[in-house]
């Protein structure tokens, strides 16, 4: 405390005592010690006092905190778990790429991801994670375009030159899926069209082995295979993960528009 302040403090003291009778000892009516433990008042009131007249203390200085972000800075691939697998899968999900269950194992859904959006990005296609680079990309990354901005609230759209799929429910982009389709001798048809049939399971055409097959025109279905690389590599078809096709039907009914550009 400052030397003036101190004086002043002392000053303070000096008159409340002597204002509340507060000595070295005082005795009752009986002419016996005051008994110790009873009341303070006159402590009280000096306390009182000096709180009013004297500076308040400083205030301690607010507490900070410092939030980090950890980041999968080493290479991820197929076989991985960990927490920063689970990081990756929820950038991932959060950018409206289907990766299945968040789970934080880097299996085939978390494959076709990362794969998925290499191809949007046009970036490698590789379905690994090289570092941070890619990480890096994902936290600047926008929603991509739509190829129909016209198209209806509920439809799907397939980009034959990225090899993915856009799904949009209520005038929104839901999901992006990777998609492997027809090759340049059996080419996927290019138009607009309507899912018209569904056959659920396995099933065997003139187009090859197709899973949970959605059809837009003619025998040329959006499919479940255990095939999808990152190119196109189809009869024709447009084939999907095969965890993707599980989930695709509940969510395309028929009728629902497919426009394939």
């Amino acid at each position: 405390m400052p030397r003036k302040a101190s004086v002043a403090a002392a000053t303070v003291v000096a008159v409340v005592v002597t204002l509340v009778g507060i000595g070295p000892a005082r005795a009752n009516h009986n002419n016996k010690a005051a008994p110790s433990g009873g009341s303070n008042t006159g402590g009280n009131l000096v306390a009182a006092l000096l709180a009013q007249l004297l500076p308040p203390p400083p205030a301690a200085a607010p507490a900070t905190t410092t939030t980090t972000t950890t980041v999968p800075v080493r290479n991820l691939e197929t076989g991985i778990s960990g927490p920063a697998v689970r990081l990756l899968e929820e950038r991932l999900d959060a950018l409206r790429y289907f990766v299945g269950a968040v789970d934080g194992k880097y299996d085939d859904d978390t494959f076709h991801a990362v794969m998925a959006f290499q191809k949007v990005n046009r970036l490698a296609r590789t379905g690994t994670v090289d570092g941070g680079r890619l990480w890096a990309a994902m936290q600047n990354a926008t929603t991509p375009a739509p190829l129909v901005p016209d198209g209806g609230s509920h439809r799907v759209e397939v980009d034959l030159a990225r090899q993915v799929l856009f799904l949009y429910q209520g005038g929104q982009l839901d999901r992006i899926v990777a998609v492997s389709s027809g090759t340049s001798a059996t080419p996927t048809p290019r138009g607009d069209f309507r899912i018209y049939r569904f056959d659920p399971g396995w099933h065997t055409s003139a187009l090859g082995r197709l899973y949970n097959a959605e059809y837009f025109i003619g025998g040329y279905a959006i499919h479940g295979s255990l095939s999808v690389p990152e190119r196109p590599a189809s009869h024709g078809c447009v084939r999907i993960p095969m965890t993707a096709a599980d989930w695709f039907p509940d969510q395309v009914g028929m009728g629902t528009p497919v426009y394939v550009r």
